[in-house]
């Protein structure tokens, strides 16, 4: 799972899966006059499995729209 941090200085004041969510606390953090930034996860997301089809056994096409 991702872990996007809002940090105050070297202090970790908020952990987030998604980046939206961090950067809307660390905006309203900021809107209360806290001097916070926002230190997104670089870290390279693991590759997802192929998906097999039960009914024919062969992979499942990606890209179109379910």
């Amino acid at each position: 799972m991702r872990q996007h941090k809002v940090m105050v200085g070297d202090k970790v004041l908020y952990q987030a899966a998604q980046l939206t969510h961090a950067e809307r606390f660390a905006a309203a953090r900021r809107a209360e006059g806290v001097p916070c930034h926002v230190v997104p996860d670089t870290t390279p997301k693991p590759p997802r499995r192929e998906e097999i089809n039960p009914l024919t056994g062969q992979p499942r096409k990606r890209g179109r729209v379910r």
